[in-house]
């Protein structure tokens, strides 16, 4: 059996900044013992809870448990992961540029990294862990997140939300200058915002948010029939905003470590819940 997994929104004024609950389980199998899951950047912060076992994270050829609670920043490389046997983990997917609507901690503090939420927060990273792991309905598990949500929720001069959307927008083809131009803010001023409050870079987002458009152009569906055309793959390209086939090679080897045809030809994967949605 595959495993199952379920999206959820928030409630407003929530939903303004988090994307989506999500609830990911296994039932005990062997489906994918040792098999390396490769997950591309998608340019959001995640708090991740696992209630059964947690995943093992590959970190220079070093197989390394992740924590029971986490924050899981940015990241501008694939994360590899392993599965256990069995597992049952929530996730909250944080927007772009939405991470100081609740935690006080920089964005960039966490990039590139699996943070363990406990030695951050502590007790409030605890209590929800304990909290949900008390639940076994999916509605109960999202009232409760929204809950420690709403409890953290404070007010903050929205500094990116303006750039992040046309970022989001132009699918990450906008030119920086011009994103901070539309932003009032010189390029520097940006980045040093964006560091904070995203994470990365807006050019970083913006190759990211291009990258995860190009994800979805080359799903399974879209891509029937075409896996071993290149003129298919060259059009794909173009149509996402990269300026050849190879400049699209060079960012599937960085963000998703393996090249466009080997991802769209591999087996269904863990992995494939996050970076075809």
């Amino acid at each position: 059996m595959p495993p199952s997994y379920r999206e959820y929104p928030l409630p407003p004024p929530l939903d303004a900044f988090v994307e989506c609950i999500w609830f990911l389980r296994q039932a005990p199998s062997d489906t994918y013992d040792d098999q390396i899951q490769r997950i591309p950047p998608d340019g959001t912060i995640e708090l991740i809870v696992h209630l059964d076992a947690p995943f093992s994270q590959i970190e220079e050829d070093r197989s390394v448990t992740q924590p029971r609670s986490m924050i899981v920043g940015v990241w501008t490389k694939p994360i590899a992961l392993v599965a256990p046997r069995a597992f049952d983990s929530v996730g909250i997917r944080v927007r772009p540029g939405a991470w100081p609507a609740f935690f006080a901690e920089p964005a960039a503090l966490f990039t590139d990294r699996v943070t363990d939420a406990a030695a951050v927060w502590n007790r409030p990273a605890r209590q929800l862990s304990e909290r949900l792991a008390s639940l076994r309905d999916d509605g109960d598990r999202v009232g409760a997140i929204a809950a420690f949500l709403a409890g953290r929720l404070r007010l903050r001069a929205r500094r990116v939300d303006a750039s992040v959307a046309r970022i989001l927008s132009t699918h990450g083809c906008e030119r920086v200058e011009l994103v901070a131009r539309g932003a009032g803010i010189s390029s520097r001023q940006l980045e040093r915002t964006f560091r904070n409050d995203v994470g990365v870079p807006p050019k970083m987002l913006s190759r990211i948010v291009r990258f995860q458009r190009v994800l979805r152009a080359a799903s399974p569906a879209a891509t029937a029939g075409l896996k071993s055309c290149a003129t298919s793959w060259a059009d794909i390209a173009i149509g996402c905003g990269y300026t050849d086939q190879a400049h699209l090679i060079r960012d599937f080897r960085e963000f998703a470590g393996e090249t466009p045809a080997a991802l769209t030809s591999s087996e269904a994967a863990i992995a494939d819940y996050f970076r075809r949605r």
